[in-house]
């Protein structure tokens, strides 16, 4: 019995216990809610700097001028005169193909043309039989004439003049023939003569085109040209390395607030930690299209837009990967906070909440603000209480107004994210 007793006191002694230590726990947190410490609670430090709105998107740098160079002509290539990473000039020679074939045949032709005796003695033929129905024709006129008046004179019978009617309309109809037979054998003699021109003309092109030049100032990017090999096809690619392009595409979403003429800020992975300057050149004015011309329907709507490279020879080449922010709006000289920096406090006023220091104690207070530029990241301030040194607190709904703040708050990790750049 008295062991009972014993074990009621001790488990009456361990329930107070227990309740005594709820009860400190909770009259601390609630005290903790009127006067709480938060240490290390990320901030950032107010200094003048510059916010850039943009719009980041990728693209490959190309050459603002390139052209392949073609062959249509199978004649082996006999020399090729530039390499890889020459720089050419309009007109300088990149090779030469074998045309010794060519060439006779080109004489063979010359010749064909002179000694082309079978069409012009046909034409001589007709000149001649023309000439000589002329002449009958004439003279079977002129006793149809005489004959008429001899009728009316009664020198001759009517069957008389009717025979020399007869004879002049059959040389009427005789030279009418040899005109006709004339005027074809002239259209045969100059088809012909055409024929041979135009296949002339078109050996001596060849002859003209087997001597390959460079269309366009460049670099000289791609050789492929063999010697011995066949000259047909693509034989060199001549591209002009100091004006660059870039080609990206610009989602639905964002391309209303992109416009020609807006700046660019281009960076590679080839060129480290460079930024070079770029300036939208081109905006197509549909989305993207297939390979058959037909507008692509999918979720994800883009359109291409072209940005010219604005510093040459800065160490962009052709063929590298560029990482883009269009930019839509740069402002400079302003007080910049994290977005989930600025809240709304119960009268609908904008605030963020800084760290001040009172009798020795880091105090978060509220600070009403006006907002301005924003992007992404970042949010424009102003306002009275604001200047350079003031710590705001990163995400607002982390304080509350009244919250202590150990004195290691960790420092300012604000950084330099997209968007900003460091004051100058």
């Amino acid at each position: 019995m008295l062991n009972i007793k014993k074990r009621k006191k001790t488990i009456i002694f361990v329930i107070s216990l227990l309740l005594l230590i709820a009860a400190i726990l909770a009259i601390r947190i609630l005290a903790a809610r009127g006067n709480s410490s938060a240490a290390n609670v990320p901030y950032t430090v107010l200094s003048k700097t510059e916010l850039i709105n943009s719009i980041s998107v990728s693209g490959t740098i190309e050459s603002a001028n390139a052209q392949n160079v073609y062959s249509t002509l199978t004649y082996p290539v006999e020399e090729i005169y530039v390499s890889v990473g020459d720089q050419v000039a309009m007109g300088d020679l990149l090779a030469k193909l074998d045309t010794a074939s060519l060439e006779l045949d080109i004489a063979q032709q010359k010749a064909r043309m002179l000694n082309n005796s079978g069409m012009n003695g046909e034409l001589i033929n007709a000149e001649s039989a023309l000439k000589t129905a002329g002449v009958d024709l004439q003279t079977k006129m002129t006793t149809y004439e005489d004959n008429k008046i001899l009728f009316e004179s009664g020198y001759i019978s009517a069957q008389e003049l009717s025979q020399s009617e007869t004879n002049y309309s059959l040389s009427a109809e005789a030279y009418d023939k040899a005109l006709s037979s004339l005027d074809a054998t002239k259209n045969r003699v100059e088809q012909e003569n055409n024929t041979q021109r135009i296949a002339l003309q078109k050996l001596e092109k060849n002859l003209a085109d087997s001597i390959i030049k460079a269309p366009l100032d460049g670099m000289v990017t791609a050789v492929n040209a063999k010697v011995g090999a066949s000259g047909n096809g693509l034989l060199f690619v001549i591209e002009d390395t100091e004006n660059l392009i870039i080609t990206t595409y610009v989602k639905e979403y964002d391309i209303g607030q992109v416009q020609q003429g807006q700046m660019v800020t281009i960076r590679s992975d080839a060129t480290g930690n460079s930024v070079f300057r770029g300036k939208i050149i081109k905006i197509a004015p549909t989305s993207a299209k297939s390979a058959t011309g037909e507008t692509i329907v999918s979720s994800t709507v883009e359109f291409e837009t072209q940005i010219a490279v604005l510093d040459h020879g800065a160490g962009l080449k052709i063929g590298m990967n560029t990482r883009l922010n269009i930019i839509l709006e740069e402002r400079a000289d302003l007080y910049v906070v994290p977005y989930d920096a600025v809240t709304v406090n119960a009268d609908g006023q904008s605030i963020v909440y800084v760290i001040t220091e009172e009798q020795e104690k880091q105090i978060v207070k509220e600070l009403v603000v006006e907002t301005g530029m924003e992007t992404d990241f970042y949010t424009e301030v102003s306002g009275e209480g604001l200047s350079d040194g003031v710590m705001v607190v990163n995400d607002a709904i982390s304080v509350n107004a009244g919250d202590i703040v150990g004195r290691d708050v960790g420092g300012s990790n604000r950084g330099l994210m997209p968007g900003m750049r460091p004051p100058r």
